[in-house]
């Protein structure tokens, strides 16, 4: 009953993997601005640009969907603020 068992044992739910990817990324993201390599308009716009191709009402967003998405959730999460 040790710990690692525990850890071992326990599957993951996709939902886990999912919040461990995101992590991931924004670490990732926001090492590669403190490094110079990427701008936050950099990000923005790649953000801007996965959040267009969303399909969550059945078919992509409009422009101004994909820019509140950004703005709202998308960039604080990765940048910050």
């Amino acid at each position: 009953g040790s710990a690692w068992e525990t850890i071992m044992t326990d599957k993951p739910t996709p939902l886990a993997h999912g919040e461990i990817d995101v992590l991931i990324l924004q670490a990732l993201v926001r090492k590669l601005i403190a490094k110079g390599v990427l701008t936050p308009d950099d990000v923005r716009s790649m953000l801007f640009e996965a959040a267009k191709n969303l399909d969550l009402v059945g078919s992509e967003l409009t422009t101004e969907a994909a820019n509140i998405i950004v703005q709202e959730d998308l960039a604080p999460a990765f940048l910050g603020g």
